[in-house]
């Protein structure tokens, strides 16, 4: 096989990688914004909820601070769940058609912009995401398994 065919087969973990490593690399190279300062507080203060959020970019936010003690740790966790996502969405295309994917992954520029930023937003977004995959496990297989799985996904989304 010649590189061509190679990087052709592998273009998609190719491509989270390079999103993982870009988001990475943003990460770690800026410096917090005023809203994670302001959920950083959170993380310190663990509670069920708080006064305009629920408590699951507090939660993350503190399991990241927890590895790395600087603006990387308090992102570590969102930049991980921003290409979970686009991997979520990419299982969610039931179609194999590079186009739509790539389309859809890049129409997510602002989620790009967005993914390093640790704000409630991308929580949510995995977890819907996530939600409609094992939703539709669920609906194939209505297992205990996939009942017990469900209903985690629905907690985590509504604390998101």
């Amino acid at each position: 096989m010649n590189l061509k065919g190679f990087i052709l087969n592998n273009l998609r973990p190719l491509f989270y990688f390079t999103w993982l490593m870009l988001n990475f690399a943003l990460a770690q190279q800026t410096g917090l914004l005023d809203d994670e300062a302001y959920y950083w507080v959170y993380s310190r203060f663990l509670d069920w909820g708080y006064y305009d959020h629920p408590p699951m970019i507090a939660i993350l936010i503190k399991a990241g601070y927890g590895l790395f003690q600087n603006e990387f740790g308090v992102r570590l966790f969102i930049v991980l769940m921003s290409t979970a996502t686009l991997v979520i969405i990419d299982k969610l295309c039931e179609k194999r058609d590079d186009n739509l994917f790539y389309a859809i992954a890049l129409s997510m520029f602002l989620l790009q912009i967005g993914s390093v930023i640790a704000v409630p937003d991308l929580p949510l977004m995995f977890f819907i995401a996530l939600y409609f995959l094992v939703y539709r496990e669920f609906l194939s297989e209505s297992s205990f398994r996939n009942t017990i799985l469900l209903g985690l996904v629905i907690a985590c989304m509504l604390y998101s």
